[in-house]
């Protein structure tokens, strides 16, 4: 019978530390991702079901960005604006 009581304490201990470990990895990939990225997304909007358009910040630089056939459709940092 103790054998049994062990064995099954012995897995539930495994399982919890694998999930322990699949939860941290996660976390950290998230983290690591946010801290060395270059683009960030400022807006989106849905046009349709298969197009949106988002607003993407590449360094100094403001692109608008067509998606569904991707396309860079204009800069619109502030840079850009201002000599026009």
């Amino acid at each position: 019978m103790e054998y049994w009581l062990h064995y099954a304490v012995a897995v539930c201990t495994v399982a919890l530390l694998l999930t322990a470990l699949a939860v941290a990895s996660k976390m950290l990939k998230r983290a690591r991702f946010r801290s060395h990225s270059r683009i960030e997304v400022l807006e989106s909007i849905a046009l349709t079901p298969q197009s949106s358009v988002h607003v993407v910040r590449v360094g100094s630089k403001e692109l608008l960005v067509g998606a569904g056939q991707v396309a860079v459709l204009a800069d619109v940092s502030a840079d850009a604006a201002a000599s026009t």
